[in-house]
């Protein structure tokens, strides 16, 4: 099985074919530089926020290059970015932008243009007022200012009007005409192994006497494994988390496909979770205690897989619609599973992870040849060790939606 949504590329190259083949999207423009908002002048915090800083900073005075491009200066994304040719070598650039409230502070960003003649392009790293956007429910619309300083004299301004879109809005497929760029690792932003909400979950998990403790790998046991997956699905089942059948969809296309995502502590403290929600609570968790696991999306869709051994050979799958399910215990008591140490809440929580196996596995069978690297919008596997090496880092955002309700 290949894990391999990411296509071994890095995102800020996977973001950088996004721009090449989405040409028609330059918009504010003067005679000596223009401004670019990508996708269709619609602006997505999450998947700026998943890359760059977690908190906003100011930019350093002189800003180097991030890119393989010498023509790309910046560290940030480029789905917002500006064009500009070099008037002399080594001009001095000061590009200053505006977004209030939904900027910390004006994003202020300086750098050298080395050569005469040369056209490069700028991607500011935009500092995000992430507080702000966390309580954001809904698109708004909103205008990004652009004022531009060559050799220290003001060149003009742009303004741009976008749709700012919810940080809890998740862009995973852009298609422009037959161009199309799949980013759908943008799923493991939302996959936090250190959120606060995990340690709640894994106290839960060891107290159920299920395990003693989380050892991952350690003991290379296919049985001990599956028995510390089960322990983290009972601290969902003691916490109460059912499914929840709610749509997550936002957008599905023609251009624009994305899905809303919650934050593990809004679901936790919800009780309640779809799919999407439900699989990164578990894979949180899991990545937690050292297995390495993965999001399966098929349309309409969301599911967790999980490696069984170290070397990544072997792996299970869970069907996440079971959670809060209250299946019977199926005549022969797993393997991975003591029967005699039973008691009615891990015997209940036994029997609907032992029946999400199971679903899990016919699931990932039925879609298997689809699920083979290709870029289709709602197919995909996203191995988060996978994201986590290729720069995708969880979306951490403040006790204004983290805070945990109800400890265990």
């Amino acid at each position: 099985m290949k894990c391999l949504s990411l296509r071994r590329l890095a995102p800020t190259l996977l973001i950088c074919l996004l721009l090449a083949c989405l040409p028609g999207v330059l918009r504010a423009q003067a005679s000596d530089w223009s401004v670019r908002v990508t996708p269709f002048n619609q602006v997505f915090p999450a998947l700026e926020l998943s890359q760059a800083r977690s908190s906003p900073a100011p930019q350093p005075k002189r800003e180097g290059m991030t890119h393989s491009d010498p023509t790309v200066l910046g560290s940030g994304s480029g789905l917002i970015a500006l064009r500009l040719r070099a008037l002399h070598d080594n001009e001095p650039i000061r590009l200053t932008i505006s977004a209030a409230p939904w900027l910390s502070a004006a994003t202020a960003f300086e750098t050298t243009l080395p050569r005469a003649g040369r056209d490069y392009e700028l991607h500011p790293g935009m500092s995000w007022d992430i507080e702000r956007l966390a309580t954001q429910s809904a698109a708004l619309a909103a205008t990004l200012q652009f004022a531009l300083d060559r050799n220290g004299v003001a060149a003009g301004e742009h303004r741009v009007a976008i749709s700012l879109r919810p940080l809890n809005d998740a862009l995973y497929f852009v298609r422009d005409g037959r161009d199309s760029v799949d980013l759908s690792w943008i799923f493991a932003a939302y996959v936090n192994e250190n959120d606060a909400v995990v340690e709640h979950m894994l106290d839960s998990a060891v107290q159920s006497g299920i395990v003693e403790k989380f050892t991952g790998y350690v003991n290379a046991d296919a049985e001990q494994v599956l028995r510390q997956a089960w322990a983290v699905w009972h601290a969902l089942s003691a916490r109460g988390i059912r499914y929840s059948g709610a749509d997550p969809g936002i957008d599905r296309g023609p251009r624009v496909f994305s899905q809303r995502v919650r934050f593990l502590a809004d679901t936790w403290n919800d009780r309640s979770a779809n799919c999407i929600d439900g699989s990164a609570l578990l894979v949180s968790a899991l990545q937690r205690i050292g297995l390495r696991s993965f999001l399966v999306l098929i349309p309409g869709h969301a599911f967790v897989g999980f490696y069984t051994d170290a070397d990544a050979r072997h792996a299970a799958y869970l069907e996440t619609t079971l959670l809060g399910d209250r299946p019977a215990l199926p005549a022969i008591t797993p393997t991975y599973a003591d029967a005699q140490d039973l008691s009615a809440a891990t015997r209940s929580s036994l029997a609907s992870f032992d029946a999400a196996l199971r679903a899990g596995a016919a699931r990932y069978a039925r879609n298997a040849d689809k699920l083979d690297g290709r870029h289709r919008p709602d197919y995909a596997v996203i191995d988060i060790a996978a994201a986590r090496e290729f720069g995708i880092q969880p979306i951490s955002i403040r006790p204004v939606t983290t805070a945990v309700a109800g400890g265990r």
